[in-house]
């Protein structure tokens, strides 16, 4: 059984090293745009200008997820 969990934990550490090295495709022939500047409620009320976000952060990220059963 200890020797079946070193294979398992063997074959899993090899899987990730395996990924590790893949290549991250990007396309650099497009040319960079800049977001049009919006304002948005967070989940508590809170208003979010992007432009204003930005000067004290130096990137944001938006998560959009329309399967999350929100109702909405």
């Amino acid at each position: 059984m200890q020797q079946a969990r070193l294979i398992f934990i063997a074959l899993v550490l090899l899987a990730m090293c395996a990924g590790a090295g893949a290549e991250v495709k990007t396309d650099v022939t497009s040319p960079v745009q800049k977001a049009v500047d919006f304002k948005l409620p967070d989940q508590d009320g809170k208003m979010w200008t992007l432009s204003e976000t930005l000067k004290d952060h130096k990137a944001v990220v938006l998560a959009f997820y329309p399967k999350d059963d929100t109702g909405v």
